[in-house]
């Protein structure tokens, strides 16, 4: 291994491992490695632009969630009346026996958008919060 290089090691459930491993088949990477690096350089990227939220900016918040996890429906609801001001319209979409997902339309400070996908991240039950936004200025 390189010098340059740090080894880690990481444990996923096997759902998620065969679904890496289709992508590494059908982007033809070389390693698991090089298809983690890329994904792990996108989050990043998607991550720093999330944290550098700032005015006003409209958009939507889309969570996908396991509705059987706990009372993580309640506590999406809780958080969108939470975040009234901010929150301006939900759809809600059954995927699945188990999975739901919904889109909320915001329009508010880039920092109360971040704060509140940040809140849905932290929610047991939530699989995925993904934030589009447009500067609103």
């Amino acid at each position: 291994m390189s010098e340059d290089l740090s080894r880690i090691s990481m444990t996923l459930p096997p759902d998620l491992l065969a679904e890496l491993d289709e992508v590494v088949a059908g982007w033809d990477y070389d390693s698991r490695s090089g298809a983690m690096r890329d994904a792990l350089r996108s989050y990043l990227t998607e991550y720093r632009a999330e944290t550098a939220l700032s005015g006003d900016q409209r958009g939507s918040v889309v969570v996908q969630y396991d509705h059987h996890a706990g009372d993580v429906t309640e506590q999406v609801v809780a958080l969108q009346h939470e975040f009234a001001e901010t929150v301006i319209a939900v759809q809600h979409v059954h995927l699945s026996a188990d999975r739901c997902m919904e889109t909320l339309a915001v329009d508010g400070s880039g920092e109360a958008i971040r704060d509140l996908a940040n809140r849905l991240r932290s929610l047991a039950g939530v699989e995925q919060v993904q934030v589009a936004v447009v500067d609103a200025g």
